[in-house]
């Protein structure tokens, strides 16, 4: 029990990185269209995984 809570710690901690790192980026720098598509196709595939459960 106590290494799967901590797994899902760690996907949390993760997951809260990427939307940090996510909004520094959005502010101070451009993404071109590919990297966007790239972000968005990633995120729809956690959220369909999610969407599973």
């Amino acid at each position: 029990m106590y290494e799967q809570k901590m797994y899902r710690t760690e996907v949390l901690n993760k997951m809260d990185h990427v939307f940090e790192r996510y909004k520094f980026l959005v502010r101070t720098k451009s993404f071109n269209k590919e990297q966007i598509e790239t972000i968005d196709y990633h995120l729809s595939e956690i959220m369909k995984v999610l969407n599973d459960c």
